[in-house]
């Protein structure tokens, strides 16, 4: 089968949503399938602050054939200017999609929503069947930030969103509560979405020894470490963290370790500065390999959302921690998909955002029940070894693709 895919992250970008493509492309090579890429040059979110690639054209990523696309050099992060740079991002790849037009069967990630319209020509064009995999419920992310008010705006993202859904041939979410919000609050049919949880390595992601490699380069041999490590963009919410470590001061044996980067981090820096926390560490994207070693060193790791989210988001950060064993703290309205999932696993516990000191005796109690956290981490440990494995995701995919094949016949015939 030849499988083409649309996302705009890509390694060497260091997101976890830039090797959720990556991981599954490779899985699909070696079941023998034909796969080719299509992505953008990365500027931002690469190791250690390092200058990202930013040549178009073919190139092969850890054997993955993948062509890659400029995108406009922004001299702002407004989300209007990111919007715009969505726009153009969607005719670059309409433009690089054309050079490989034999594709069987398309899969695009989104946001950005003008990827779907891309997907959606392709599929007209080239008769290739066209699944979206949503991995964020655009633009109600954006409405509920606080991001997105123009009224003609919203109505122009909505109208995208909606002919999205619309044209594609599958939509695949990773969390039953967003299949349910598709059918409920946008109208499209209950046949027609999937839920695939998102996938992790679990051979590259598994439980480790704390005391490791990591911890002795930063000094933290000993110590209670809480780590976050991931985006510092407007979805996530440091405040409560920053307020609980001001509350934890007291104990010079719990550090506080924020690892990434993004339009906040700002932020949360002068936040700490303001307060002059000497229990919080910040450190730059990290390779894929360093950080499952900040993963196995961590003996807690957070997952913040902002309390505003309404859509039943779950951070892939979350998998990425199940599977290295580790207890997760998530901090997200309870409403929401990700305290379901960390209940159903057993393996963390979620603190409703805005309730900092509740945070900080939950993460006393569990600097002081070292029973507990192994508790957690291995039901998290099995828990994603039960639902998050690439081969697992990989068939769900393949049986998707193989129903949508069988169908484009009879939807010829009827046309």
């Amino acid at each position: 089968m030849r499988i083409l895919m649309f996302t705009d992250r890509f390694p060497p970008e260091v997101r976890s949503a830039a090797h959720l493509f990556h991981d599954l492309a490779r899985e699909f090579q070696r079941r023998g399938h034909e796969v080719a890429v299509i992505t953008k040059a990365p500027r931002r979110y690469v190791a250690n602050g390092e200058t990202g690639r930013a040549v178009a054209g073919w190139e092969d990523v850890d054997g993955v054939r993948t062509l890659r696309v400029k995108g406009f050099p922004l001299v702002s992060l407004h989300p209007i200017a990111r919007g715009l740079d969505h726009m153009a991002l969607g005719w670059s790849f309409w433009r690089a999609s054309r050079a490989w037009p034999r594709a069987d069967v398309l899969l695009v990630y989104s946001p950005p929503l003008p990827l779907a319209e891309v997907g959606a020509r392709y599929q007209r064009s080239f008769g290739a069947p066209a699944i979206l995999n949503v991995q964020d419920v655009y633009p109600q992310t954006a409405i509920d930030l606080g991001l997105l008010r123009n009224r003609a705006a919203i109505a122009f993202a909505e109208r995208m969103e909606r002919r999205a859904y619309e044209r594609a041939t599958r939509i695949v979410v990773h969390s039953p509560g967003n299949q349910k919000f598709l059918q409920d609050r946008k109208g499209v049919p209950g046949e027609k979405v999937r839920v695939i949880y998102n996938w992790v390595d679990l051979e590259a992601l598994r439980p480790g020894r704390p005391e490791n490699g990591f911890r002795a380069d930063k000094g933290l041999a000993g110590r209670f470490v809480v780590s976050y490590a991931g985006l510092m963009g407007y979805a996530q919410d440091l405040t409560d963290l920053i307020e609980c470590a001001a509350l934890l001061q007291a104990d010079a044996n719990i550090v506080f370790l924020l690892v990434g980067e993004g339009v906040q981090e700002a932020r949360w820096k002068g936040m700490v500065a303001d307060r002059a926390l000497r229990n919080v560490r910040f450190l730059p994207m990290q390779p894929r390999e360093r950080y499952a070693q900040i993963l196995a060193a961590s003996d807690v790791c957070l997952v913040p959302l902002d309390a505003a989210l309404r859509t039943p988001v779950v951070p892939g950060k979350l998998q990425s921690i199940m599977a290295s064993g580790r207890p997760a703290i998530t901090i997200v309205h309870p409403g929401g998909d990700t305290p379901k999932l960390v209940d159903e696993s057993g393996g963390g516990i979620n603190v409703p955002p805005g309730q900092p000191h509740i945070l900080a005796e939950v993460i006393r109690r569990l600097k002081v029940d070292p029973a507990w956290r192994d508790r957690m981490g291995r039901r998290a440990r099995a828990f994603a070894e039960a639902h998050f494995s690439i081969a697992r995701c990989a068939d769900s995919y393949e049986a998707i693709f193989t129903e949508v094949l069988r169908e484009r016949p009879r939807r010829g015939a009827r046309a």
